[in-house]
Formats: C-alpha cells, structure tokens, sequence
C-alpha cells in the first residue's frame, strides 16, 4: 500500500461522508499516469438506507463518482505541479456500463488511467473490479479549477 485511508483521506478534496476512496496500492507517474486504489464499502454508508432497504445495492452514479475521485487523487499526485491549490470540476462521463451489482460488503478495486490532458482539462479512462470481475467501466473528463 502506498496511501493509506488517513493518507488518502487528507489528499482527496472530499471528506465523509462524501469520500470513496480508502486506499491507494499503486501509481504510475510515467507517460501514462494511472491509479490502483481501493474502497472499502462496508453497506454502513448512509445512502444505502434508501437504495433499497433490505437489499442494499451501490448506487451506479457513486461508483462513477469513486472512479472521478480516484482519478483526483492521480492527478493530484501525477501532475502535482499543474494542479496544486486547485480542485476537481466533473465534466462528463461517456461509454459508462454497469456489469453487475455491488452488494456490500465489498472491496472494490479501481483503476484509472489519464488518458489526455490539454489546457486544464483531463480525460479518463476507468475501470470498477471486484476481486477479478469487472463491474463498471467508463471513460469520463474533469478540468482542475
């Protein structure tokens, strides 16, 4: 482990009960930056109150979001000298597919890769793993402001 939970939580620009990432495992700086990062969800989160009671199901626009947030923390840590002292702004999200449920208790594994960036603007290609299945995928976009 490269980051743990405290170290991740102090980097990521969202805290509680809004942050969804735990840990990151590895980071590639090179010409390709890219994040293997972890989330613990525990099926304690308070959105599963109401989605849906009794069988708990992890909302897709969270898995998105824990993707976007992964790929915060790479290019806070990639591109450090680009984006200090400036925060994410989500643009958008292309080619999203959900492949199965998450049903906490999970460990979800997330990697992401930054596959542009051009004038503030950073493109992103993600991917949503429990144990070896794939669970969500998607490309998506976020300018640092």
């Amino acid at each position: 482990m490269l980051y743990n939970e405290e170290q991740v939580h102090a980097l990521l620009p969202q805290k509680a009960p809004f942050a969804f990432v735990d840990e990151i495992l590895e980071i590639n700086e090179g010409d390709q930056p890219a994040i293997v990062a972890v989330w613990h969800v525990t099926g304690k989160e308070k959105f599963f109150d109401g989605h849906f009671p009794g069988n708990p199901v992890l909302p897709g626009v969270i898995q998105i979001e824990s993707m976007a947030q992964a790929a915060t923390l790479l290019t806070m840590i990639a591109r450090k000298g680009e984006v200090n002292g400036r925060r994410p702004a989500f643009m958008g999200v292309e080619n999203c597919r959900f492949r199965a449920p998450v049903v906490p208790p999970q460990d979800l594994t997330l990697k992401v890769t930054l596959v542009m960036s051009r004038h503030g603007i950073y493109k992103y290609s993600g991917e949503i793993f429990l144990g070896e299945t794939l669970v969500c995928k998607a490309d998506f976009s976020a300018a640092m402001v």
